[in-house]
């Protein structure tokens, strides 16, 4: 009795879930575990997605935002970033443990706090056993030695560990 009960079970469930998933078969691509498909939309294109009615519940995601975004968005000024060779400065690294983790993400705390533009260009990185804190994207030496100088200035307290090293930055 138990067994049928749970064969019975097990059937409906596969029934209904074959009914979700042709629902909106015409919709939907399926894919196995091995299949891979890309889509590439520009950032219009994902926000009208966004805002389409759901087929099924008919439920609707409102985006509320300035129009001064939507025309950035169509100028095409906020592009994907491009990895390149240039430097960072490093201000902390340790290889204590957790309390090394802790100290990276309370220094980002005091950047962020003082400069809140800065949360963007602060990377915290594990790297075992090591625990960094680097700051920048500087194509060039010059400008991260006069980054160095800045934040050796406004932050004296990091004065001992800061000093340029070569890095993949980020550039826009």
């Amino acid at each position: 009795m138990k067994r049928t009960l749970i064969l019975i079970l097990s059937i409906v469930c596969s029934v209904l879930s074959m009914n979700l998933i042709a629902q909106d078969s015409h919709d939907m691509l399926l894919a196995t575990e091995t299949d891979s498909v890309e889509v590439k939309l520009s950032t219009r294109d994902y926000l009208n997605l966004l805002m389409t009615p759901d087929p099924s519940t008919g439920a609707v995601i409102n985006i509320y935002q300035d129009s001064l975004i939507l025309g950035v968005i169509d100028k095409g000024v906020l592009s994907e970033a491009q990895e390149a060779k240039g430097f960072r400065i490093q201000i902390f690294s340790s290889n204590r443990g957790a309390s090394a983790r802790e100290r990276a993400f309370e220094i980002k705390d005091i950047l962020v706090s003082k400069y809140p533009k800065l949360a963007d260009e602060i990377y915290i990185t594990y790297t075992s056993p090591f625990w960094k804190v680097r700051v920048g994207n500087c194509q060039t030496n010059a400008k991260a030695q006069e980054l160095r100088q800045w934040i050796i200035a406004e932050f004296p307290e990091f004065t001992t560990e800061t000093y340029i090293v070569p890095s993949m930055i980020y550039v826009y």
